[in-house]
């Protein structure tokens, strides 16, 4: 889905063939055994990587607790079009709707009821964790409103198949920035880095620089606003002092057929290579917790390097808060044999790896998936020095609150944990209000997304601890003023000529501004 994405059926093999380049070489080494806690386990991703991410976190809910998808849609999109994998052409109709070439397919009250019940009827055949799990997970969504390749009514449904599982009041959506289909980082225009691209721009490396709206100045840190909204306040690392580095791993020995039987990567259509970024105090045997990263199409090692690894923003937000950072790898398989039909380098959530093989859809994203079942053993193998204990934030007397993220209608708080509270009591004023109580949580959580809230409208925020017994401990009072709707936008882009076009299928470089 980043750049040509599922382009296959309209002959993009030749252009994948020039496109899809190895990676420089690399001394591959074995995946470290960590102490971490894999019930602190986060997923995030972008395209092809937000499906995965959001079939991870579905899949293994039990231990992700914290879900970031950047224009993805909603889990097993592909319904019965993903049997054999023989639908792809109307799973591009339905699931990511920007090509003119392929039409839309819209996603119906009917099929995202279908979606939802996939999930509850594996969760009972213990295909995938009980979905009980996913009313504890932290959700964070994004879509640019420039973004041509996976439209907007795709994310909203999205947001819509957790309405039936996770709290609104866990689930933010930010979708008023001029940003077109790729990674936002704040880290991408490092010097260290390379140049990205402009806030609007789709292609090249699908990794944008965008300004922080509203607030004057700075780059809107995706990567930031999401692990913080899963794991609380952290301190961001600037690039260029980051405590460790990334270092390459074989993905060989977590890659399995349906026997069991040790395959190579490619016939999972998996790199060789995978890498992952571990801070200094994680090698020294401290308790951390865990990220995955799941990269976009075209966006894999044999397309841009390390580029999405060290540039998507996540490892100067690791380094000194104890995350170590995966980044598994999905690779192109043109003219390979005895592989799946992947050009693009794209993450499975159609069914490619089930081909030939299943009489009912949704395989790939179980826990037998194939890539699912690969990079949880991943996750397994660096978690496998865990210790009881693991990864608990230091408590403190008084929560510290803190604004991580905001749209045109929420508002994303986060505070740090105090000791020995029952619960936590937020309380909101609107400008020129009194303040009142919005909500009390169970002392487990330590985030909460107001919404329904006024575009362009300022609020002032404040929580307090709440005890058996005793007064309670109160945070100071946070401001925060809401950004302004996305204009009406309508892009389109052509998965076969690679660029973004209009709906009558010309070429333009015109973005909303």
């Amino acid at each position: 889905m980043s750049a040509v994405s599922l382009s296959f059926p309209l002959g993009a093999l030749s252009l994948a063939a020039l496109l899809v380049v190895g990676p420089a070489a690399v001394q591959a080494a074995d995946l470290p055994e960590l102490n971490i806690d894999l019930k602190q386990t986060t997923v995030s991703g972008i395209s092809s990587g937000a499906f995965m991410a959001v079939q991870m976190g579905v899949a293994h809910s039990a231990a992700v607790k914290g879900v970031a998808a950047t224009a993805g849609g909603p889990y097993f999109c592909a319904l019965q079009d993903a049997l054999g994998g023989a639908g792809v052409s109307r799973a591009i109709r339905r699931c990511m709707q920007g090509d003119p070439d392929y039409g839309v397919m819209p996603i119906t009250a009917d099929a995202l009821a279908q979606m939802q019940a996939a999930a509850r009827a594996w969760s009972v055949r213990g295909l995938i964790d009980p979905v009980q799990g996913l009313a504890a997970q932290s959700v964070w969504l994004f879509h640019g409103y420039n973004d041509g390749i996976v439209k907007k009514p795709a994310n909203d449904a999205l947001r819509d198949w957790y309405d039936g599982f996770t709290p609104a009041s866990q689930v933010f959506y930010k979708d008023d920035l001029n940003a077109g289909h790729a990674q936002i980082s704040a880290a991408c225009a490092d010097a260290t880095i390379g140049s990205c691209n402009s806030c609007a721009q789709t292609g090249g490396k699908f990794i944008n620089a965008c300004a922080d709206k509203p607030a004057a100045g700075g780059l809107y840190d995706a990567a930031g606003a999401a692990l913080q909204l899963f794991y609380g306040p952290l301190q961001r690392t600037v690039t260029a002092q980051l405590g460790s580095r990334l270092d390459p791993f074989e993905q060989k020995p977590f890659t399995k057929d349906r026997q069991g039987e040790l395959v190579m990567p490619i016939r999972l259509a998996m790199g060789d290579t995978g890498y992952v970024y571990v801070p200094q105090a994680c090698k020294a045997g401290e308790s951390c917790r865990l990220h995955i990263a799941f990269h976009g199409c075209m966006q894999d090692a044999g397309s841009i390097g390390t580029q999405f690894a060290t540039g998507a923003g996540f490892n100067e937000w690791a380094d000194k808060n104890r995350i170590v950072v995966l980044y598994p790898q999905a690779r192109s398989t043109v003219g390979a044999p005895m592989a799946p039909v992947n050009p693009m380098g794209c993450w499975d959530w159609w069914g490619y790896n089930d081909f030939l093989y299943d009489s009912s859809a949704g395989r790939y994203a179980q826990k037998g998936g194939a890539q699912i079942a690969a990079v949880w053993r991943m996750a397994e193998k660096l978690a496998a020095r865990a210790l009881p204990g693991n990864a608990v934030p230091t408590a403190v007397s008084a929560p510290a609150l803190q604004v991580v993220d905001r749209s045109a209608s929420q508002v994303a708080l986060v505070w740090t944990p105090v000791q020995d509270a029952t619960a936590y009591r937020m309380a909101r004023a609107a400008e020129g209000a009194a303040e009142s109580e919005v909500v009390t949580l169970p002392a487990s959580r330590t985030s909460f997304v107001d919404g329904s809230l006024s575009p362009d409208s300022a609020y002032r925020y404040r929580v307090s601890a709440l005890f058996g017994s005793g007064e309670p401990a109160s945070s100071g009072v946070v401001e925060v003023r809401t950004a302004t709707p996305a204009p009406a936008c309508d892009p389109y882009f052509s998965l076969a000529k690679n660029t973004a076009v209009t709906k009558s299928k010309c070429p333009t470089t015109q973005t909303c501004p």
